[in-house]
């Protein structure tokens, strides 16, 4: 319960964070114990769990709403199972945020500084002074002459933080389109998610007291059989 706490308050944490997917643990029982009559030794009665586990932690890829900013910069993918892809200190990486600039140095760039790629792997410059658009296709132009396109790739793609991800199959997308000027909002419900957190708050309030309870009759059991 504490692990899905994290994970919730983490996920109401980036409600305004743009192209952000939400994410959810997967639970399973720690031990499944078979029951039988006879102390064991007779027929099949049923089993017992011994408690929940976190079986595994998984990210929603259902697409955000897509909210128009009217900044030719602003680029919003319309496929759930597409990201851009930019270079990073740690290699290629790939996001849904599509919020580019321009950095001083005449290249596209995200909210972080690192160089937006296009569809073969490349930075992309542009002249700061230029006008830029870029269409449903991700094709870029600057005055309007066409000086590449954004690399937007399809695959399966793990959760890195700082909004980035990782691929180890990531292929460039064929036909995928853009909203330009306009960005994809996240993919979490925030009332939903409060409500999440609050019930989860207070049945880990009860589990503690059970816990606690528990404690108690132990060591009063122990103390009765000292007398």
């Amino acid at each position: 319960m504490e692990q899905w706490m994290d994970v919730t308050a983490n996920n109401l944490a980036n409600v305004s964070t743009t192209g952000f997917k939400r994410d959810t643990l997967a639970f399973n029982d720690t031990l499944e114990q078979q029951l039988a009559a006879n102390s064991g030794q007779g027929k099949p009665i049923g089993s017992v769990g011994y408690g929940p586990a976190a079986a595994g932690q998984y990210t929603s890829f259902e697409a955000g709403s897509i909210n128009q900013t009217g900044r030719s910069l602003d680029v919003a993918l319309n496929d759930p199972n597409t990201m851009f892809s930019v270079a990073t200190p740690g290699g290629t990486r790939y996001t849904r945020d599509g919020a580019f600039q321009i950095s001083q140095a005449g290249q596209l760039v995200n909210n972080s500084g690192d160089a937006v790629l296009d569809s073969s792997g490349q930075p992309i410059t542009l002249s700061p002074n230029a006008k830029i658009k870029i269409d449903p296709t991700g094709a870029i132009t600057a005055d309007d002459k066409v000086v590449g396109t954004l690399g937007i790739y399809t695959g399966s793609f793990i959760k890195e933080g700082q909004n980035l991800y990782t691929s180890s199959n990531a292929a460039p997308s064929t036909g995928a389109t853009v909203t330009p000027g306009a960005l994809e909002g996240s993919n979490v419900n925030a009332v939903s998610s409060m409500v999440e957190l609050i019930t989860l708050n207070r049945q880990f309030e009860l589990a503690q007291k059970s816990i606690q309870q528990q404690d108690d009759l132990s060591q009063r059991l122990i103390q009765s059989l000292n007398q």
